[in-house]
């Protein structure tokens, strides 16, 4: 079974409460960090548009067409995905458990188990393994096309530490955001290629040289990004809180570079984001450029329990739901690979 239980024979009194695993939360879904795009049974539809106009000398005769308006579609298609365990309640019957079992040889499912360790702990992983595959996945498929691709220097290359990082992302069921802004097929001509994100070419970050490479991300946000009435956030790996922290107290620079506002820190105005990005990957965009697509949100809180068959007595949990991510206005778009 795919959970086990090493208890001891139940006898005197169960210390409270149990203690459970240190886990991050899930501030992806919880803080509502990118767009939900929910009601995605089968498929959705983005539709990006662009424009110029362009200015030109006064004629009472027939005009010039000048300037441009396109428009594209995108079709994203979540993928179906699953977790599934089985379990034997039978195991409960001697530990500390048992107290909370119901009276009678047919009742085998303990309250306590029930809330703290399947809908508290494991529910929990559920959520977090969800939010890692949206920002890390990677399907074979895009693995296998982003090695064959001959790495370059240009924006419309895949850098080598892309490649790299590409074969190191988590094998998954889908695309996550990084995968998606190296490659993908979301744009006009609806052909897998490399991706429009600006990308700039970074290094190993540390508490030393942060700020640097700080200033290289926000040196490449386009300035219309800046100047727009959205705001864009650095989303960047947790382990830079601490970092950023050190850089704030080196003693010789009296001039924070990083700025913390209640629980929110800041840079050159732009608030942070810590969520589960490689360590040598820093994202900047528009909150509204990156879509997590589901069929509904709250699958990811839905849990199925039961008996496998009407003959047995061991059990499964199982969640079904529905997961894409999409990346909008891909030119906006700041990836940072060391």
């Amino acid at each position: 079974m795919a959970i086990t239980y090493n208890s001891v024979d139940f006898r005197g009194v169960a210390a409270e409460p149990i203690i459970e695993e240190l886990l991050f939360e899930n501030n992806t879904i919880g803080s509502g960090l990118v767009t939900f795009e929910e009601d995605v049974k089968a498929e959705t539809i983005f539709t990006e548009a662009s424009a110029s106009a362009t200015l030109q000398q006064y004629t009472s005769g027939s005009p010039t067409s000048v300037g441009s308006l396109s428009a594209f579609d995108v079709v994203v298609t979540p993928s179906k995905v699953q977790f599934y365990q089985e379990f034997d309640p039978n195991n409960l019957r001697f530990s500390r458990f048992k107290r909370s079992i119901k009276p009678g040889a047919w009742e085998i499912l303990s309250d306590e188990f029930e809330r703290v360790v399947i809908g508290g702990l494991y529910a929990k992983k559920v959520s977090l393994a969800l939010e890692n595959e949206f920002w890390n996945g990677a399907t074979s498929a895009t693995k296998t096309a982003v090695a064959a691709l001959t790495a370059g220097t240009a924006n419309n290359a895949v850098g080598a530490a892309e490649k790299t990082l590409v074969a190191a992302l988590t094998a998954s069921q889908i695309d996550g955001v990084v995968a998606k802004m190296i490659y993908n097929d979301d744009n006009a001509s609806a052909t897998a290629s490399v991706g429009g994100r600006i990308k700039v070419a970074g290094t190993t970050i540390t508490a030393a040289n942060i700020k640097a490479e700080y200033d290289k991300i926000y040196a490449a946000i386009p300035a219309e990004v800046l100047a727009g009435q959205e705001a864009p956030y650095i989303y960047a790996p947790r382990s830079h809180k601490q970092m950023i922290v050190q850089a704030n107290n080196v003693t010789t620079d009296y001039t924070k570079p990083f700025v913390k506002v209640g629980e929110s820190w800041y840079f050159n105005d732009i608030e942070i984001k810590f969520v589960p990005l490689p360590e040598k990957v820093v994202i900047a965009a528009l909150k509204s450029h990156l879509f997590w697509c589901t069929d509904l949100l709250a699958d990811v809180n839905t849990m199925q329990i039961d008996k496998i068959a009407n003959n047995r007595e061991d059990m499964f949990l199982k969640n079904n739901m529905t997961l894409a991510a999409h990346v909008a206005n891909q030119k906006f778009n700041v990836l940072y690979v060391g």
